[in-house]
């Protein structure tokens, strides 16, 4: 292990904090939860602002009302007004693209008397280049947990790498949250430090969410760190991607679209399990709930690298039920959560008896000390 193979970075973000401007909200006040003022992202303005090649590209939130401080006579690099070659507009985040002077160094904008303006992020894609990688968006999940996901993913599928983009944790630093990942066995990973809010959730009834942040970020880690990785999970730590075919990131470097999806069900430990949960005490079937939405691993080159990614699909239209496997799938843990959803995740439910293929599972890859 080299130092340099664990590594923490940081955005180059611009918010009008202070300035009385505030993004339009996307909910009307009747579909508004009650922390929806708390959580909406009212101020950012831009997440990061990427050197790639003879562009910058500025990832922001849903631009709505602060289109025009990302239009042509307001952005200026150096103090010298940009060039925007493009703009590209997703369902819940924008990518301005524009030319890249040589050495360039700052990027601003204003709008009225306010003005303001942020660095540049290099490009690291050579960090996970030619790598089995996996991201995550995480806030205060037990460290523990964060590394059991890893290890069982490294035995089972040859998962090399992480980037993990940290949501503001309070319970642990970067620096801890780093140092967990560099003792599972991976080669590389990176902790990314995402301050900003997550957004409004959707509330059980449905409507009220506006989570920009998810998205967003899973597209600045697909152009700055992902896009020359072998081939890239998208899960979540409380998912484990079992398999009855090999490794998911083998199936999907070999497969003609670069892509293998798969469904996931849910498994619970019993009730009177240890305070401390872990993902290995998640032997039970639930009884009576459907099956959890589809997630899937990518490769990111070729023709791929033209379209975005989401959280169950990628940004694009593809036959997603044709693209699952029968032979992958993962199981959703019940009790791998701080519950900040607020969704009584850790209510008892009726369970099956112990699962056969998941004791084995869990027993052979995250062994009981």
């Amino acid at each position: 292990m080299e130092p340099g193979d664990f590594s923490i970075a940081d955005m180059q973000s611009l918010s009008v904090e202070g300035s009385g401007l505030r993004r339009t909200p996307i909910v009307s006040k009747l579909a508004r939860g009650p922390n929806f003022e708390n959580s909406y992202d009212w101020t950012t303005l831009w997440y990061d602002v990427l050197a790639m090649g003879d562009r910058l590209l500025v990832v922001c939130p849903k631009l709505l009302n602060f289109k025009a401080m990302l239009a042509d006579g307001a952005l200026r690099i150096d103090g010298q007004p940009a060039r925007i070659r493009r703009v590209r507009r997703f369902r819940r985040h924008d990518i301005v693209i524009l030319d890249r002077p040589e050495g360039a160094q700052a990027l601003s904008t204003n709008s009225g008397r306010w003005s303001g303006q942020s660095g540049i992020s290099p490009d690291e894609s050579g960090i996970f280049a030619g790598l089995n990688a996996s991201l995550h968006i995480s806030r205060n999940n037990r460290l523990e947990w964060i590394a059991d996901w890893a290890r069982f993913h490294i035995a089972e599928h040859g998962l090399e790498a992480m980037l993990v983009m940290d949501n503001a944790s309070d319970e642990y630093t970067p620096q801890a949250l780093l140092e967990t990942l560099a003792g599972t066995g991976l080669k590389r990973a990176v902790v990314l430090k995402v301050p900003q809010r997550y957004g409004p959730v959707r509330s059980k009834s449905g409507g009220g969410g506006a989570k920009f942040l998810q998205p967003a970020m899973f597209n600045l880690a697909r152009l700055r760190f992902l896009r020359h990785a072998r081939a890239v999970l998208n899960v979540d730590i409380d998912e484990l991607v079992w398999s009855r075919g090999g490794s998911i990131f083998d199936a999907t470097h070999a497969s003609p679209l670069g892509i293998v999806a798969f469904d996931g069900t849910w498994r619970s430990p019993l009730a009177d399990a240890e305070p401390l949960i872990s993902h290995a005490d998640h032997l039970h079937p639930e009884v009576g709930v459907g099956p959890c939405p589809t997630k899937y691993c990518i490769r990111p080159d070729g023709w791929r690298r033209f379209f975005g990614w989401d959280v169950h699909r990628p940004d694009m239209w593809l036959p997603m039920g044709a693209l699952k496997r029968a032979d992958f799938g993962y199981w959703h843990c019940r009790a791998i959560t701080i519950n900040w959803k607020s969704y009584d995740r850790l209510v008892p439910r009726m369970l099956d008896e112990a699962d056969d293929f998941t004791s084995e599972t869990l027993t052979r890859l995250l062994p009981r000390d």
